[in-house]
């Protein structure tokens, strides 16, 4: 059984139950003529309009990942992401001249059939945005525990209006092109069904996700994008440990480890710092104090009962070993977990972190595998840097950013410049 919440621009109060995707195809088909009178420039200045409503309005500003999202969201954000995955936006709207009497134009592949993950609940948010300024339709199959959360995030579209070159322009229509469902996702037979849909398909998971979704049987011509399970840690080189910036370094880091309670995949989970006048004790005293501080500004999340015996057990871990050391809090709001050995540590999550010290932060190369996504850096010598990000970079890091930017989406993503692979590249030749 399918359930529908939201389908073209109308969003139900009860979720619609369909046995089949006949009817949400027909009607997302029926609404691309209208998508593709829009100009690239309408659009972007709708989504601008959109961002500011998000941020005009506390009760959204109280979701999770909204800061970033409606930072995101801006014009002159939305405006870079194009140039650099399509290298022009014009490319979206008409034949661009490419040489002599060479044309190239960006089409929509169709529909987008996103197999969403529930980690980070305003994911959806940001491949929707795209997969519709490139003009595609979306079905969009969300777990349940984040689907309130999208819906709500999508309805302040349907107010906007705006006005582009004397015409007028709708949120709304924007809003036609999407449908949000939800279905077991142990249903292979609605599974295979949106599947073979699909001209795209976007699968975000974990492992056992993404090799189940990735052999289903699908058209000849779909593409696929897929986001699977990824690493994050950071790394603070010397200079930055011995800078007078560094309690600010470390009160930036805090903003990485608490968004998103290090669910998402570019959430830290292992710090490493290069040996230096401050010790890893001195360290971990000055961590703790910046987690005290940003745990102050967000709200307290609950931890279920199994996290928090996972917790408590590592917690019983560290304190009972002779090589290992350990601050946190009276209760279960953080957990600094300090030791020596130089490994990668299974994700404990919920404002865990794993504090190691190294002599020199290329140590941390020997750990690097495809699977890593991000490392936050935190140092005052960009040479050494880039020395750094080239070694690593080719074992399979996807990301290096300053620290406090972990968790602030950019393109390319795993890699990947998402808009271009969501986009069909046509060539005119009149030579």
């Amino acid at each position: 059984m399918i359930s529908c919440f939201m389908l073209g621009d109308k969003f139900y109060e009860e979720p619609k139950n369909l046995q089949s995707l006949d009817e949400i195809i027909e009607e997302l088909n029926k609404n691309r003529e209208t998508i593709y009178s829009y100009p690239c420039e309408a659009m972007i200045e709708i989504i601008n309009e959109y961002s500011k409503i998000l941020c005009s309005d506390r009760k959204f500003l109280s979701y999770e990942g909204v800061p970033f999202l409606i930072l995101w969201l801006k014009k002159d954000n939305i405006k870079k992401l194009l140039h650099q995955d399509l290298r022009k936006q014009e490319f979206l709207d008409d034949f661009i001249e490419i040489a002599d009497n060479k044309f190239m134009k960006a089409q929509p592949r169709g529909i987008v059939c996103h197999f969403m993950a529930g980690n980070v609940h305003t994911l959806p948010i940001y491949y929707l945005v795209q997969a519709i300024i490139c003009r595609n339709v979306n079905l969009c199959r969300i777990p349940i525990g984040s689907i309130n959360i999208v819906i709500e995030l999508l309805k302040p579209l349907k107010d906007i209006v705006i006005n582009f070159r004397g015409e007028k322009y709708y949120g709304s229509t924007l809003l036609k092109i999407i449908s949000i469902i939800n279905f077991s996702s142990n249903d292979l037979k609605l599974n295979t069904e949106m599947s073979q849909v699909a001209d795209v398909r976007l699968i975000c998971g974990g492992e056992e996700a993404v090799n189940t979704l990735s052999v289903l049987p699908k058209k000849t011509t779909c593409k696929d994008v897929i986001f699977g399970p990824k690493y994050s840690f950071a790394v603070f080189e010397k200079s930055a440990m011995e800078s007078l910036k560094i309690t600010k370094t470390f009160d930036n880091f805090a903003k990485d480890i608490i968004s998103f309670d290090q669910r998402a995949c570019s959430s830290p989970q292992v710090l490493f710092i290069e040996k230096s006048t401050v010790g890893i004790n001195e360290a971990a005293q000055m961590l703790s104090q910046s987690l005290e501080k940003g745990l102050k500004r967000y709200p307290k999340l609950e931890i279920n009962q199994g996290a928090a015996a996972n917790i408590i057990n590592k917690r019983g871990e560290y304190l009972l070993s002779l090589e290992k050391d350990i601050i946190c809090s009276k209760d279960l709001k953080y957990t600094i977990l300090i030791d020596k050995e130089i490994m990668l540590e299974e994700p404990v999550q919920h404002i865990t972190i794993f504090l190691k010290e190294v002599e020199d932060i290329f140590e941390v190369s020997k750990l690097i595998t495809p699977r890593i996504q991000t490392i936050g850096i935190a140092s005052e010598d960009n040479s050494r840097i880039m020395n750094f990000a080239n070694k690593v970079s080719l074992h399979g890091v996807d990301r290096l950013v300053k620290v406090g930017l972990m968790n602030l989406y950019d393109s390319p993503w795993d890699g990947i410049l998402f808009m271009s692979e969501i986009v069909k590249w046509t060539i005119l030749n009149l030579n």
